[in-house]
C-alpha cells in the first residue's frame, strides 16, 4: 500500500487538495512523544500542515529545556503549557481563563495519548515550571464537541491535538480558521481506512 506524504492517507484517498491554509495569532509548540510521531493518524501532523510556520514540532525528551529554548520562536519568551489542572504540580500557576500576560507567549501542547502526556509532564521539571492554561471542563459552545474516533480504546470525551488547538483558537476569536481545521480533520477521519497505524 502506498500512502500520500501530504495527508498520510492511501494515495487513492488523498485529500491534500482540500487542506485549508489557516491563520492564527498564537504560536504553537507541539512536544511530540516519539511513538506518536510514527502514527499515520497523528493529528498534530495536520495542525502543522494547516497552520504552517505558526506551529513548531519538537520531540519530547526528559531534559527538554535546553533543546526547546534553542528555538527562535522562544527567544526571550517563556511558553504557556496547555494541560488539565487535575494533573498539574502543586507549585504551578494554573488559570482556566486566558491571562493577558500570555498574549505574546507561545503555547505548548503535548502531542501524545493522555497516558503518555501525563508521564511526560511528571518526568519533566521544565514542564512543571511553566504557567498552565487549563481549559474548563465545559468549553464555550463555539464548536462541536470533541469527536476523535481513530484510536481504539479512546477515553470517553477524549480529544486529539488538532481539536484542542482548534477549540483554543475559537476561544481567541479565530472561529473561522478553527472550523476550517476541523472540517478538514473530519474529512481525514472519514477517509482513513487504516486506523491505529
Amino acid at each position: 500500500m502506498v500512502y500520500c506524504s501530504g495527508c498520510r492517507l492511501l494515495l487513492g484517498n488523498c485529500i491534500c487538495k482540500f487542506r485549508p491554509n489557516c491563520k492564527t495569532s498564537k504560536h504553537w509548540l507541539l512536544l511530540t512523544h516519539s511513538s506518536e510521531a510514527k502514527k499515520r493518524n497523528n493529528s498534530g501532523f495536520h495542525a502543522k500542515k494547516i497552520l504552517g510556520e505558526q506551529v513548531s514540532v519538537q520531540y519530547w525528551q526528559r531534559k527538554q529545556e535546553h533543546v526547546v529554548y534553542q528555538s527562535e520562536v522562544l527567544k526571550d519568551k517563556s511558553p504557556v503549557l496547555l494541560f488539565p489542572k487535575a494533573f498539574t504540580a502543586e507549585t504551578t500557576f494554573v488559570s482556566e481563563s486566558y491571562c493577558e500576560q500570555w498574549r505574546d507567549q507561545p503555547v505548548v501542547v503535548l502531542d501524545a495519548t493522555w497516558q503518555q502526556a501525563k508521564k511526560m509532564y511528571r518526568q519533566s521539571p521544565w514542564l512543571q515550571s511553566l504557567d498552565v492554561w487549563s481549559l474548563p471542563e465545559t468549553l464555550p459552545e463555539v464548536l462541536p464537541g470533541f469527536r476523535y474516533q481513530l484510536r481504539k480504546g479512546q477515553a470517553e470525551g477524549g480529544c486529539s491535538t488538532i481539536e484542542v488547538i482548534a477549540n483554543v483558537m475559537a476561544m481567541l476569536d479565530e472561529q473561522d480558521s478553527a472550523r476550517a481545521m476541523l472540517r478538514y480533520f473530519d474529512l481525514f477521519q472519514s477517509d482513513n481506512n487504516d486506523p491505529g497505524k
